[in-house]
């Protein structure tokens, strides 16, 4: 019987997971005694009742991800799928915003899915969660306090957006870039039916999230109607400033701030920033653990072996 022994690939991997782990571990024990107090004004049910929009909003981004790469010729099982998002997505907690992409990259191609193609599925999924992220705050925002005064910048930056992300003007600059970079045109450009849905699931993801959040803020004494339209598109704006910030791992420091900002009509600043430690902690514990639970999938959903560069071949019908 032949035994086959771990390769590069495998350590590297496997590096790069001991890594996320360290700095994710390193980010909760430097909060704890702030977070402690915090959670000291809470009730545990409540705290458990804002985890479950919390965990449904990154299944439902990670579903987001799934649809943009099976529009471009992807297809990902659904446990697959989640094993190579969720596990790569840790990467965000490393310096620098590069991580993620290359980590799901290298894992995808267990499932015969191309870097390129995982590659440009993952920046497109990241300039739908932008766009759908402002655009969510633009829609709410006003309803709090008339804060779009205070964002009016947001309102071009979707417009902006929405113009990008048309079908006959991102396909034709993908293949543009891809030919500077020396690669293959796409096998297929995003349609206008992929395009939506991920935006779908995308918004779906930023209203649960803000639901999380909602949760929590009514537990520090926040009214619950005004409250609502804030905790959705201040924790969007607050998120879409985090990925912008590229050299802040997951938007540290630059998500508190906005928060605090946003909630200030209805909590004060000391309640405010307790929410924003709160949500931080509890979504990074959410990420480190629900990518755990996809690792006893790691062959069970295999559908073929590694794709390499035959998987990069192929011309746009």
């Amino acid at each position: 019987m032949t035994v086959t022994r771990p390769g590069p690939a495998h350590w590297v991997r496997v590096g790069f997971l001991v890594v996320a782990l360290a700095f994710g571990v390193v980010f909760v024990a430097a909060r704890w005694p702030q977070l402690r107090a915090a959670l000291g004004q809470l009730s545990w049910g409540l705290v458990a009742a804002a985890a479950v929009p919390a965990a449904a909003s990154i299944l439902a981004t990670g579903q987001g991800w799934r649809t943009m790469l099976a529009d471009l010729g992807g297809r990902l099982p659904v446990r697959g799928a989640a094993r190579v998002f969720l596990l790569g997505q840790l990467g965000k907690y490393l310096p620098g915003s590069v991580w993620s992409f290359l980590a799901q990259a290298e894992l995808a191609r267990d499932h015969a899915v191309s870097r390129k193609i995982t590659v440009t599925g993952s920046v497109l999924g990241l300039l739908l969660a932008l766009g759908t992220g402002a655009a969510t705050a633009v829609v709410m925002l006003p309803a709090g306090d008339g804060a779009l005064r205070r964002y009016w910048w947001m309102v071009p930056v979707v417009l902006a957006g929405v113009t990008f992300l048309h079908p006959r003007v991102v396909g034709p600059v993908l293949d543009r870039v891809l030919r500077l970079l020396r690669r293959e045109p796409l096998v297929r450009w995003p349609s206008y039916r992929g395009l939506l849905t991920a935006a779908g699931w995308y918004t779906l993801g930023w209203l649960l999230l803000g639901l999380h959040c909602w949760l929590l803020m009514i537990g520090f004494g926040a009214p619950a109607g005004p409250s609502l339209p804030l905790a959705v598109g201040g924790l969007a704006l607050a998120f879409c400033l985090g990925l912008l910030f590229v050299p802040a791992p997951a938007g540290v420091g630059i998500r508190e701030v906005a928060l605090v900002l946003a909630f200030g009509p209805v909590l004060g600043h000391g309640e405010s920033l307790a929410v924003a430690l709160i949500s931080r902690i509890m979504l990074t514990m959410l990420d480190f653990v629900m990518a755990a639970a996809t690792l006893p999938v790691c062959r069970a959903d295999r559908q073929a072996p590694r794709a390499r560069a035959a998987a990069d071949e192929g011309t746009r019908p």
